[in-house]
Parts: C-alpha cells; sequence; structure tokens
C-alpha cells in the first residue's frame, strides 16, 4: 500500500530538469595524473582548469584540528602506518609525514586563505557538516559553500544560516526517514523539505532511491563519474553537480 500511496500523492508534481550542470573537483580534482590527493596542488591544479567547484573531505586530526584527508586508514597505510588502521595522527605528525606522492597538506586554515584569495571558487565540502564546526574552519565563506549534509538537523540549520547550496547525503543514517518525511509527505511534517541529494552512481541499484526518484523532484548530485556515459539515466532529470576526477569544465561545452 506505501508505494500506491506515495505514487497517488507525489505523481502530480511536473519533473524538475535541470541544464546547468556543473563539475566538482572531487577531492582536490586530478593533479599530475594523481587523484584524490586533497592537496594545496589540487586546489591549484583544480583552479588553473577552470573548476568553479572544488571538493575537499576534510577529517578530524586526533587533537580535533581539520585537515583534508578522505579517510585515516587509507592515508595510513599510504604512509606506511597500516597497522593504525583508521586511527588519526596528531596534527604535527600528520603535517611532518605529509601527504603520500609528496603533496602539501591542507589545514583548514589553509583551506579558508585559498577560498578567500578566489572569491570566484566554491568549496565543496563531504564528510563533515556541522554547522557550528564549518563556521568556525571557514568563516565569511557561507555564501560560497556547497555542503554535503549528514544529518537532517544539519540540512535544516545549514539551509537556516544561508549556505549556498545544501544536498542530503544519501550516506546519512537517516536517509530514508528523512526523504519520505519531508520530500513526500513534507506538508504533513514539520521543517523544511529535502529537495537536494548527493548519491553515489550505486544508490540507482536500490529499489527504494529509485522509486523516490521515479516520483518526486530532486536535484542531485552525483558521485564519481569519469565518463558522461557512465551517468545512470534516472539521474539525468535533475541532475546539478558531477564529482569528477578527470572530466574538465571544457568538456561540458
Amino acid at each position: 500500500m506505501l508505494p500506491l500511496l506515495l505514487l497517488v500523492v507525489a505523481c502530480g508534481g511536473n519533473v524538475k530538469r535541470v541544464a546547468d550542470v556543473s563539475l566538482i573537483a572531487h577531492a582536490g580534482g586530478m593533479v599530475a595524473g594523481d587523484i584524490m590527493t586533497n592537496s594545496v596542488e589540487a586546489l591549484y591544479a583544480a583552479r588553473d582548469n577552470g573548476y568553479k567547484y572544488i571538493e575537499l573531505d576534510l577529517s578530524y586530526t586526533a587533537d580535533s584540528f581539520i585537515v583534508a584527508v578522505h579517510d585515516w586508514e587509507s592515508y595510513n597505510r599510504a604512509v606506511g602506518l597500516g597497522a593504525n588502521g583508521d586511527v588519526a595522527p596528531l596534527l604535527a605528525d600528520f603535517c611532518f609525514l605529509g601527504l603520500p606522492g609528496g603533496y602539501t597538506p591542507l589545514l583548514s586554515h589553509k583551506i579558508n586563505d585559498f577560498f578567500q584569495e578566489h572569491d570566484s571558487l566554491y568549496l565543496v565540502t563531504d564528510k563533515i557538516s556541522d554547522p557550528d564546526v564549518l563556521d568556525r574552519a571557514f568563516p565569511g565563506l557561507r555564501s560560497r559553500m556547497v555542503v554535503e549534509a549528514f544529518s537532517y538537523d544539519h540540512y535544516v540549520e545549514l539551509k537556516r544560516r544561508g549556505y549556498a547550496y545544501v544536498t542530503y547525503s544519501c550516506l546519512a543514517d537517516d536517509i530514508a526517514s528523512a526523504t519520505l518525511k519531508h520530500v513526500v509527505f513534507h506538508w504533513l511534517f514539520p521543517g523544511p523539505k529535502i529537495d537536494k541529494l548527493a548519491l553515489h552512481t550505486s544508490a540507482f541499484d536500490y529499489s527504494y532511491l529509485k522509486f523516490l526518484m521515479a516520483v518526486a523532484d530532486f536535484e542531485i548530485s552525483l558521485f564519481t563519474i569519469n565518463r558522461m556515459e557512465d551517468i545512470p539515466e534516472m539521474a539525468r532529470e535533475g541532475l546539478r553537480f558531477i564529482y569528477t576526477d578527470s572530466l574538465r569544465p571544457s568538456d561540458m561545452k
């Protein structure tokens, strides 16, 4: 009965088509043939390659400093500390070890400085979505930040504070209840509806999200795409952002 009811109440709206698709340089983008470095060098390469949106993975060190690293387990393996598993190092140790490949680490103040100096570029964040944390780490950047939210409370507060673009992560623990309550039945529940989703291409293998995509309006941020032909057909209707390692803005013209 639930799928039928959802279909009845949701199919009245027109499916939104978004013609303006922008590329996001994933984890800083490609630099010297390397991907996902989250490095200073990647930031400047992304700028020089014409990206307007640059994503960085934000992680905490053991002493609670924010740095750009995809995850500590893969980092530790890459720097010869695989026995540490996913345990974060202290900031001093992270700075001493540096990034794999000899790239320069990004601390939050370096990230903030870069985007303050380049006022036409947007910082796209992953992993951390706490509004208080982001406000402290990146003061003055709200109007040029694309934030992937990992809880409904974060989503609501980020929108309230005026962050430029807030999208809901398919990796959030409450993605099912949040989308059902605040997208399909949003008029029955308090709080703003969720109209933007960040999805991995594998999400379209799951019947739940396939169904929601079929009956409700979403703008989609899709990760990670390196060939346009790899975009799932179902995602094309509302596609707004593509996270990519190797596609360039010139490829979209």
